[in-house]
């Protein structure tokens, strides 16, 4: 009876490593098996399969799990500073996109390095250089929100940027055309995009754009 119980625990903790999203989870349900493992091979009459098992699985790997569970993977974004969407503030990003961003890096354990730079086409040119990972830009995978474009003395400038500017001359600001904003990824296939795809939801997203008084997608 006792094997059966055991045995049970062991499908059903298997089947929660198996569908859990959060990597620490994993990693603990991981340990938890590891530990029943050794019960039902002592149960077995293994002995030494059961020692095996609670020096390599129980405690060998949960060390190599917790190692690499504290080594924060980097994810970097390159941006345009846009008032309210993202701004640097003291070297530390503040805004809409931050937020996101930073609630996705929390849940799947990464750290985001910000990468400022003048203009959505130089955002776009590190993106396909491969040296960053994310870029916000008007095209892309994820939207997050429409945003409408203004010419200004021949310069293209967003809502947010004319609000917040105290040197534009109203007379001279043109309505050009809207444009949406999107998370868009160097590499389609990786983790980092597979975990983005599963984080991203239009509900979660139209929450923060409430929050900021944005409307929603």
């Amino acid at each position: 009876m006792i094997r059966y119980i055991f045995g049970m625990t062991a499908i059903f903790v298997t089947i929660f490593i198996f569908f859990s999203n959060k990597t620490f989870n994993s990693f603990l349900y991981r340990t938890i098996l590891s530990v029943l493992m050794v019960a039902i091979y002592t149960l077995y009459l293994a002995p030494d399969v059961a020692l095996a098992e609670a020096m390599l699985g129980a405690l060998l790997s949960t060390f190599v799990y917790l190692l690499t569970f504290k080594i924060h993977s980097k994810i970097k974004v390159v941006i345009v500073e846009i008032p309210i969407l993202c701004e640097n503030h003291q070297n530390i990003s503040v805004g809409l996109i931050p937020e996101i961003l930073n609630d996705f890096a929390k849940k799947y354990n990464h750290k985001i390095e910000f990468i400022y730079e003048e203009s959505i086409s130089k955002v776009d040119k590190l993106l396909l250089s491969g040296e960053v990972d994310i870029a916000i830009s008007y095209d892309g995978d994820f939207k997050i929100l429409e945003i409408p474009i203004y010419k200004h003395k021949d310069r293209e400038l967003t809502y947010f940027e004319i609000t917040k500017s105290s040197d534009i001359d109203y007379s001279k600001v043109k309505k050009i055309k809207n444009a949406s904003l999107y998370f868009k990824f160097s590499d389609k296939d990786t983790t980092l995009f597979e975990e983005f795809s599963s984080f991203y939801n239009s509900q979660y997203i139209n929450e923060k754009l409430k929050k900021y008084k944005l409307g929603g997608i």
